[in-house]
């Protein structure tokens, strides 16, 4: 229930990584597509649905977070690739989540080797539904797919796809198709 980074700067010193509040998204190694601002609909393939479930029921109690790699066509985004990546959050991990910036920067370098993109993040609500929380909706980034997975006494029972409008406000509900003969990556 708290924030994937929410428009954050990576902020390396030695080998410890901070986050900083941004006003805009995160620079990206590489381009992204303009045609993401308006998120109709999110097609998740069944092995990165399947991967999602295990890492969210996997992490219960406390809030796992990662990120949603695939592409972007006609507005719609695509997921061929799920990632995890470590909660800083230490003492309220069960109800907040702070993705560590290692994971953003080394999930989209996979992403370019593949020919694919970083188009979005997800994380878990433990005992909680699936719906964004204020802070969720006041971290997250314009122009990128947030998953949460609900996770009930250790069971993924729930999913759903959200984007935050250009406009800014609250995480907005987005259509969510598993696409079981769509290729894991």
């Amino acid at each position: 229930m708290g924030g994937a980074g929410g428009r954050h700067k990576a902020a390396i010193r030695g080998d410890r990584h901070r986050l900083r509040r941004r006003r805009r998204p995160v620079p990206q190694l590489g381009a992204l597509p303009a045609s993401r601002a308006l998120i109709p609909v999110v097609v998740l393939s069944g092995g990165a649905a399947t991967t999602l479930r295990r890492l969210a029921a996997t992490a219960y109690p406390d809030e796992g977070c990662g990120v949603l790699v695939g592409t972007v066509e006609d507005g719609s985004v695509s997921v061929v690739e799920v990632t995890s990546g470590r909660n800083l959050v230490g003492d309220r991990s069960r109800d907040r989540y702070e993705l560590d910036p290692a994971a953003i920067v080394l999930a989209e370098r996979r992403a370019r080797g593949a020919g694919l993109d970083v188009v979005g993040f997800w994380h878990s609500h433990p005992d909680h539904p699936a719906r964004p929380s204020p802070l969720d909706s006041e971290r997250a980034w314009p122009d990128y797919a947030y998953l949460i997975v609900a996770v009930a006494a250790g069971v993924a029972v729930d999913l759903r796809a959200y984007s935050l409008p250009d406009s800014g406000g609250e995480l907005t509900e987005r259509g969510l198709r598993i696409d079981a003969a769509a290729p894991a990556a």
